[in-house]
């Protein structure tokens, strides 16, 4: 079953604030959102949305309308609630929620309501950051237009957020969501080879929700601002790099200065980041993503993001053998550290620490695959 809940979305009479979101996923979710005080406040935002949502109905016929756009979004309220439970349902899900949400391209009122639903679980809940970034990213995928409504309603979204964030001293839970779940869209969104505004609006959001973090710098904030840097560091100093550079340099005062239970966290950020955020063994200058997709072209599924280059404990790239061995072998892979849970839990920051035995037989299997057929891994 899909968890459940309280249903999430009220149909036409729906007030846009997100107060009803608390049902998704099942009992225990039931409630206010984590910022908890702005349930009956609509924001201003919901205010302007609604605007354009009253105006684009005039010229309809409402009635028909008003069932249409409430079948769409109770389909999408059960959607979140059953990713929620079971993200591998993604691919079943996906073709229904395209043709249903297609013929709502350009309904603001429909589309700002996704929007908000989305965001807000993907914000309140961990586990469902990367599911709510890749329903975004399916949702924009139905109009190539840069300038889409979608994309219009993710602009003014992100502003209403930020606006909120600027006055949250005291849920500063909210900000560490809100900085994580961006960091998501920004690697959903981001193309190495073209910047979009919408990229460049998130880049710029994430900076400033982690200028938030880093005022009260407390360890949950230092681990957020490290957990956002692990996911899209490379990705953000290949944007903006000065920016990037800013951050490091306010997370080496605080190793310094201030916590001792995040020290070894923020270290391996700083290492990584000296080693090219792991792209290679040598610290390299920036420059531009080589065009590495265009030949994978045949071999990426659909909507694939671009994905990091790994090198083994001998410096070559990893074939895709190796690849297998350590998903085989590894509790927790690169993605699933940076999505899982995020709680105050030590280990679940680790240093990065490898398991011996693990890495041992992992260089034993390069050394044993890398003999008989080096010749051909070499290009």
């Amino acid at each position: 079953g899909g968890g459940g809940g309280g249903g999430g979305y009220a149909g036409a009479s729906y007030d846009y604030t997100g107060g009803h979101l608390g049902g998704h996923g099942g009992g225990p979710h039931n409630g206010p959102m984590s910022n908890g005080n702005d349930q009956m406040k609509p924001s201003s935002l919901a205010t302007r949305m609604n605007n354009l949502a009253l105006r684009d109905r005039q010229d309809s016929k409402q009635h028909e309308s008003s069932e249409h756009q409430s079948f769409a979004l109770d389909y999408l309220t059960e959607v979140i609630a059953e990713l929620y439970d079971n993200p591998g349902m993604f691919e079943d899900v996906k073709e229904k929620l395209s043709k249903m949400f297609s013929d709502f391209r350009n309904d603001r009122y429909v589309l700002s309501n996704a929007v908000e639903m989305i965001f807000e679980q993907s914000i309140k809940e961990s586990n469902f950051r990367y599911m709510g970034a890749r329903l975004c990213k399916l949702l924009d995928s139905l109009d190539e237009n840069p300038d889409s409504v979608l994309r219009e309603m993710f602009q003014l979204k992100m502003e209403d957020q930020q606006n909120e964030l600027k006055s949250m001293n005291h849920e500063q839970l909210k900000v560490r969501g809100t900085t994580l779940f961006l960091a998501e869209l920004y690697m959903q969104f981001r193309n190495p080879h073209v910047q979009s505004n919408l990229t460049k609006d998130m880049a710029g959001r994430i900076f400033a929700a982690i200028e938030i973090l880093l005022q009260k710098p407390g360890p949950e904030n230092a681990k957020c601002v490290c957990q956002c840097l692990k996911l899209c560091g490379f990705e953000l100093e290949q944007d903006c790099r000065e920016d990037v550079l800013n951050i490091l340099d306010k997370l080496r005062d605080l190793e310094k200065n201030v916590m001792h239970s995040v020290a070894p966290l923020i270290s391996s950020v700083l290492k990584l980041h000296n080693n090219a955020w792991g792209r290679s063994e040598e610290t390299v200058p920036v420059a531009p993503v080589p065009s590495v997709p265009d030949r994978m072209v045949g071999v990426m599924p659909l909507g694939a993001d671009f994905s990091p280059v790994f090198y083994g404990p001998d410096g070559k790239v990893l074939s895709e053998e190796e690849n297998s061995f350590l998903e085989t072998n590894l509790h927790q892979t690169k993605k699933s550290v940076v999505f899982d849970d995020y709680e105050d839990d030590e280990d679940a920051y680790g240093v990065d620490d490898q398991d011996p035995e693990v890495q041992l037989a992992f260089e034993n299997f390069v050394a044993e695959t890398n003999r008989p057929n080096r010749q051909q891994h070499h290009h």
